[in-house]
């Protein structure tokens, strides 16, 4: 079984070498979500997929003692979402399904501050993010040829990385661009085969013809290049490129991305968007509590992270509330809504005047693309990619390191921290956040 084999493969390193681990989980959700259709839902997987990185993450966070005084904003949220699970879950199994898997991505940030103090995670995740890029799409292209997975049309399939899943796809080409021009010292081989896969990336986003995919993206690099002008003229001619290949290359996935497009007409025509099921959640929401004039449910909100009953009275099908925004304010109620955004502006706000000047060039984008993808969702419950932006975010907004010791200093910061959990005073880095 893959996913058993895969859960085994991450309690291992964790045992192993717990320096390997949180780059490991990253990589693990993604690759768990690959194969999960593969199998019947089935509450072994249920609990593989949650319980195990849910455990691994807190034993994780007790030995290195990663939560402090100034995450108490983080223990108040985790109280009330654990009061709601008790006192106003919906479905048992799909709002525990959903708040754990909440839990893992908000514990990732509180982790990536703690790693931040110690280690240059982006620069280490490198290696990572090139098995993802490779990867991803490899697994889309063995979907099309072999004819599994689940998609808007026939004529596409992106395997079981459907909907948000394939948000993880614009993170990882965004981090593989940012490494080729940062990163002058890898060989002109490997920055050969990173632009290969970027551009196959490219193609397949162009297929899929996700609005958010490609709005992530795009996002992210236009505030990145504002952000590094000394760069302007790299990121120009790696764009330039890379759409000259597109173009070069049209006629290779033509066929596909026309066929798309006929069966996804409703994206290209922006009458339609005023039907677009995101607004009219927004307007059944409003409507809802008008009827209802129920202020508990205002207040503290409805069923817990499962909103199908809702789907189906409005849409007339299981369909759940899309939104991040929409799912917090109806789920937790304006209570809940409160706390997220103390949550929120806790951790990606308050401070920010102390990013270090270099960091503050990808912090950025990547908060960007957070914002981008809490309209559309659904970061509530996918662990594809959701973790992975918490702690990119964390990780940067808290790092200390300047290049030169990061690079210099790098594994006598490494041993001190795994053995003590703090980086005060030690050799190789300028200053510590506190």
């Amino acid at each position: 079984m893959i996913l058993i084999a895969l859960s085994l493969l991450l309690v291992i390193i964790f045992f192993y070498d717990i320096k390997l681990f949180v780059p490991s989980l990253l990589v693990y959700f993604v690759f768990f979500d690959m194969f999960d259709g593969f199998y019947e839902e089935n509450k072994i997987y249920s609990a593989i997929r949650y319980l195990i990185p849910l455990a691994l993450i807190a034993f994780y966070m007790m030995r290195f003692d990663v939560l402090k005084k100034s995450d108490f904003i983080f223990l108040i949220l985790t109280v009330y979402l654990v009061f709601l699970w008790i006192v106003n879950s919906g479905d048992i199994l799909v709002s525990s399904r959903n708040l754990m898997a909440l839990f893992i991505t908000l514990l990732l940030i509180p982790v990536g501050k703690h790693l931040g103090r110690s280690v240059d995670f982006v620069q280490e995740f490198e290696k990572y993010n090139r098995v993802l890029l490779i990867a991803l799409p490899l697994y889309i292209i063995s979907a099309n040829v072999f004819n599994f997975g689940e998609s808007y049309t026939d004529e596409f399939s992106t395997g079981f990385l459907i909907t948000s899943r394939m948000y993880v796809v614009p993170i990882v080409v965004f981090l593989a661009i940012h490494y080729i021009i940062t990163n002058k010292e890898r060989s002109w081989l490997i920055k050969a085969t990173d632009a290969s896969f970027i551009l196959l990336n490219l193609c397949l986003l162009l297929i899929n013809t996700r609005r958010t995919t490609l709005g992530m993206l795009l996002g992210a690099l236009f505030v990145y290049t504002l952000l590094n002008r000394k760069i302007i003229f790299q990121m120009v001619m790696l764009v330039f490129v890379l759409v000259a290949t597109l173009v070069f290359t049209y006629p290779l996935y033509e066929a596909k991305l026309t066929a798309q497009l006929e069966k996804r007409e409703r994206i290209q025509n922006l009458d339609t968007y005023e039907e677009e099921g995101r607004v009219l959640e927004t307007l059944y929401i409003m409507d809802y509590h008008q009827k209802r004039e129920n202020l508990a449910e205002l207040l503290c909100g409805v069923k817990l992270f499962d909103t199908y009953e809702f789907g189906a009275k409005y849409f007339g099908r299981g369909r759940p509330i899309h939104s991040d925004i929409n799912m917090i304010f109806f789920s937790t109620g304006i209570i809940g809504v409160i706390l997220f955004s103390m949550f929120f502006l806790h951790y990606f706000y308050s401070g920010n005047r102390r990013i270090l000047h270099h960091n503050r060039k990808l912090y950025y984008p990547l908060l960007i693309v957070f914002l981008m993808v809490l309209l559309p969702g659904r970061f509530i419950g996918t662990l594809t990619y959701a973790p992975l932006l918490m702690l990119l975010l964390s990780s940067i907004k808290y790092c200390r390191l300047q290049p030169e010791a990061a690079k210099t200093g790098k594994e006598e910061a490494e041993g001190h921290y795994y053995q003590s959990g703090t980086l005060e005073n030690t050799p190789g880095t300028k200053a510590v956040y506190s």
